[in-house]
């Protein structure tokens, strides 16, 4: 199918991935709105709004919102932060979990600083005991993530969720009303169907957008107001389908990226793999579409429970749901092959790697499974491997 869509398009406006496009003007407002943000946020608080910092996507932000309260992703994708966390945390941890207390513990991201409240989960044993010295630093309060996926452990977390709807009730002095628990589940949803509408439009050959820019929107838009989140979203749409109809676009080996978060600060498998002539079309990870699969159907807390119950992280035991969601990612994008992308002593993502490597190899599906942390050190072998691996498919 692949191959008949690209001669359809052989006289189509195509461009090489590492060849450019206009710069979409929507990237340029992108980065506008993000230079102001520090300052929107800090005003906010000012007049006397709760922010809440977050890691991770199972905190149900529509709870934060409806509270008339402020949901702000946090730092944590660069080296700079790691040598002030090893003073406190073991070297063989996660870069991430060691970045992200490092950032708080030097006091080098705003959105720590802004922070009345950090909001942890157990979705692995490392951030879970980081989070004990964390709250050293800073208010935190940690949701349990049951690791089952029966009837039994969505008690255990639908109870979770209606104890953080209290707590934010009770810190930020607000009741959370029917009608603004609505309003809040709304532009959630209405956030998740943009994201999967730009989804769409990756997936067509040749693809309106790289996956350096995708990466960008994705990332940065993890740190903004809901509103302006949407105003962009819309805007990246409007101009991808004008791509789109005017067969604009990039070509390349066609990659799926899956495994472990790629959070601001952190592109490097994204800019190798399309530096040696590949082409990202889709993340399966929590800056991809963990973050936007599944709509909340309904305006309960127990319909909101329900939606972020689904989500296939890798926390999981018997995580077969993520396995079939990397297949339909596959056949959905277009994609000729996967990167398995694995921080350094992640081992839930590591250990689940091996099962999926398995899977995929089973259906003739090309995948490599790359393991590194946020140095430079490695990046010349990792340039190796992925430049034999897009060359083979």
């Amino acid at each position: 199918m692949k191959n008949n869509l690209n001669n359809i398009l052989e006289d189509s406006l195509n461009y090489k991935i590492g060849e450019t496009l206009d710069e979409l003007k929507s990237i340029k407002k992108l980065d506008e709105i993000f230079s102001k943000r520090k300052d929107q946020l800090y005003r906010e608080k000012d007049e006397g709004k709760k922010v809440y910092g977050r890691f991770c996507v199972f905190v149900p932000t529509e709870i934060i919102c409806a509270a008339d309260a402020i949901p702000v992703g946090l730092c944590g994708g660069k080296e700079s932060t790691i040598p002030s966390a090893e003073e406190d945390l073991p070297r063989n941890i996660c870069p991430l979990i060691k970045s992200s207390y490092g950032f708080k513990k030097d006091k080098a991201c705003p959105y720590f600083e802004a922070s009345d409240v950090i909001v942890g989960e157990t979705t692995c044993d490392g951030k879970k005991k980081m989070f004990e010295h964390m709250a050293e630093l800073s208010e935190m309060y940690v949701m349990h993530l049951p690791h089952f996926k029966d009837e039994r452990s969505y008690e255990l977390w639908l109870k979770e969720v209606y104890d953080f709807k209290d707590y934010v009730e009770k810190f930020t002095g607000n009741k959370i009303t029917e009608e603004k628990l609505k309003e809040a589940i709304d532009e959630e949803n209405e956030e998740r169907m943009l994201s999967h509408k730009l989804y769409e439009l990756r997936s067509q050959i040749p693809t309106p957008i790289t996956g350096k820019d995708a990466l960008k929107i994705f990332q940065r838009s993890f740190l903004l107001d809901i509103k302006d989140r949407l105003a962009i979203l819309k805007e990246v749409i409007s101009e991808l389908e004008e791509r789109v109809k005017n067969g604009e676009g990039y070509t390349g080996k066609r990659i799926l990226v899956a495994g472990c978060p790629m959070v601001a600060g952190n592109t490097k498998i994204v800019d190798i793999i399309e530096e040696v002539g590949g082409l990202v079309v889709g993340e399966e990870t929590c800056t991809g579409t963990r973050k936007f699969d599944n709509l909340v159907n309904g305006y309960t807390i127990d319909d909101l429970a329900e939606r972020y119950f689904k989500i296939n992280c890798a926390s999981a035991f018997k995580n077969d749901s993520r396995i079939e969601r990397i297949k339909e990612l596959v056949k959905e994008q277009n994609a000729d092959g996967v990167v398995y992308y694995t921080l350094q002593y992640c081992h839930t993502f590591n250990v689940e790697g091996a099962l999926i490597e398995k899977e995929l190899k089973n259906l003739g599906i090309p995948i490599i499974r790359i393991e590194t942390d946020y140095s430079e050190s490695d990046k010349e072998q990792i340039k190796t491997r992925l430049e034999a691996f897009v060359e083979m498919i």
